[in-house]
């Protein structure tokens, strides 16, 4: 146990730091504290809980062995525990039956009826049945309860052991009420204690307190193997969401090609001037296209220096505009040329045919309403991209595809990959309302980017993932996972890992279920009218030390 709890430390003080920018300092120190005094009570819960255990097992050797439990479990209840108390009190005011209220109710109920036991067994033998205590049980649902508050990353939202304990626990009542009429039914009135002991004896043993660590566990379990793939979740969140992803949506340059592209031809529509590409390189440089880096190499391979520019200024999604001896120049995508007004001749129309037809991305380099040059720059389509889209659609996914180049350019790319639907001439507020129009149809969405034009659509993703060697750091800090190969067969592993994690939790959540079912079967009495069997506190130890023990084989 204190494995794990040094384990769960760790992936706090992680998310903590990588979460710093976006809470204040004030509230980071405060949430810190609180963590490490959670941390502290459920490690001292467990240093109770153990002596405890192996105390019911000789309590009738043992001289005044209740008593000496009741000792032992007071500081639990009544201090390191108290956090469980003041939380589902808190809930209950708000109108919401959580894990903790269910977990505070069945310590309660488990402590108190061991009380009685312990001051009171008459009550008990008189009527022919065993005065048990519970006090090893309280302990350990508190310190189990204790570990799943510590295990929880994100403390504000409504885990999966909230909502089911918003299930549980009104049916564990009708189940405590059928029980106890049922005995009176059969039994009369004689049987009133019988009945009693029952429905205390269900709310001991059926309150299935591991089940706030079934999702935490899962999910550390799946960003570990996640890890080893050299993929790096930063929101737990995500890998719950990927199992349930509709569509995924790709931007092309960089996530889908290889993010090197070179240049590979020039067409120039006027007389060439050698301070033209001066010019050029300058504006190219201070951009952090790639397509623009492809330009600056290439002009600098020929030797060209930069010119000395009076303004420079980044059109977002577009280019780059720059002023060089009063001369106003500008260098970006197709959209520029509708800006400037700028007319392209048929000749160089049909000769761009040829090159967009191949899949290359074109570059437009002006000056004011003149056109000068095109330069076709070209990209490389990833070795993997076919076959990663290929195994996403077969997992029943949507794939689209976002970029910044013309229709003729994304066409030949999207058929090349047998992406059907895709959205060329993609600014970022374009690409930002795609995304939110998919999600306006209940899809749930994932984003995969690498650059600065992306961050938009990555913010508004219900997962965004920042793929590539060197993601621009700006995607990286608003994406929920980053993965740090190049290599998109990593994607589909990604999913299958998401629906693993997902299975896990469902399994671990069953077996929960299944055992505390057979301990409520048998605090009803089920097979009392045979074997004269009721629930003993070994029993009810078992069905959460088994619950736990799931968890871990997992």
């Amino acid at each position: 146990m204190s494995n794990i709890l040094k384990k769960v430390c760790s992936a706090q003080k992680q998310y903590c730091a990588e979460h710093a920018d976006s809470m204040e300092s004030g509230n980071v120190e405060e949430r810190n504290r609180h963590y490490r005094s959670l941390k502290m009570q459920a490690a001292g819960a467990w240093l109770f809980a153990v002596p405890l255990l192996l105390l019911s097992i000789f309590r009738d050797h043992v001289t005044y062995g209740n008593e000496i439990q009741m000792l032992l479990a007071i500081p639990v209840l009544l201090f390191l525990g108290v956090s469980l108390y003041t939380d589902a009190w808190k809930q209950f005011r708000m109108g919401r039956i959580t894990m903790d209220m269910l977990i505070a109710f069945s310590m309660s109920v488990a402590f108190l009826f061991s009380l009685f036991n312990t001051f009171f067994p008459d009550y008990w033998y008189e009527v022919g049945l065993q005065p048990h205590v519970y006090y090893e049980v309280a302990v350990l649902t508190a310190a189990v309860g204790l570990t799943g508050k510590v295990f929880r990353f994100l403390p504000d939202e409504l885990h999966d052991g909230d909502r089911m304990a918003g299930i549980i626990f009104p049916a564990l009542t009708g189940i405590a009420i059928l029980v106890f009429v049922i005995w009176i039914l059969f039994g009369g009135m004689e049987a009133v204690p019988h009945a009693l002991y029952s429905v205390i004896s269900i709310f001991i043993v059926a309150c299935p307190c591991a089940l706030g660590l079934v999702t935490p566990v899962a999910l550390m379990r799946g960003i570990g193997k996640a890890a080893r793939m050299h993929i790096l979740i930063k929101d737990s969140l995500a890998l719950e969401r990927l199992s349930k992803a509709d569509i995924v949506v790709f931007d092309k340059t960089g996530t889908l090609t290889e993010g090197h592209p070179t240049v590979i031809a020039w067409l120039w529509a006027q007389c060439q001037e050698e301070y033209f590409k001066e010019v050029l390189l300058a504006a190219e440089m201070n951009s952090t296209n790639s397509l623009a880096t492809a330009i600056s190499t290439a002009l600098r391979e020929e030797g060209i220096t930069p010119a000395r520019l009076d303004v420079c200024e980044v059109l977002k999604g577009k280019g780059m505009r720059v002023v060089y001896k009063d001369a106003e120049y500008w260098v970006g995508s197709h959209k520029l040329l509708k800006d400037y007004h700028v007319y392209l001749s048929d000749v160089l129309g049909d000769m761009l045919v040829e090159y967009e037809s191949e899949g290359n991305s074109i570059v437009y380099f002006g000056r004011k309403n003149e056109l000068l040059a095109i330069i076709a720059v070209k990209d490389q389509l990833k070795a993997a991209a076919l076959g990663a889209v290929r195994e996403l659609r077969a997992s029943e996914l949507d794939i689209c595809m976002l970029t910044g180049d013309g229709e003729r350019t994304a066409s030949t790319i999207a058929g090349k990959l047998g992406i059907i639907r895709y959205m060329p001439d993609a600014l970022p507020d374009d690409k930002e309302t795609f995304i939110r129009e998919l999600q306006l149809q209940g899809k749930m969405v994932v984003m995969i980017g690498d650059g600065i034009n992306d961050v938009q659509a990555l913010t508004c993703a219900d997962v965004s993932i920042a793929m590539g060697e060197n993601p621009d750091d700006a995607t990286v800090e608003k994406t929920m996972v980053v993965m740090k190969s190049s290599d998109l067969q990593s994607l589909p592993k990604l999913f299958g890992l998401s629906r693993h994690t997902l299975r896990l939790m469902h399994q671990n959540s069953f077996w929960m279920v299944i055992y505390h079912l057979i301990g409520v079967l048998i605090a009803a009495g089920i097979l009392y009218p045979v074997y004269g069997i009721l629930l003993t506190p070994m029993l009810a130890a078992i069905v959460i030390l088994l619950s736990c023990v799931t968890l871990i084989r997992s």
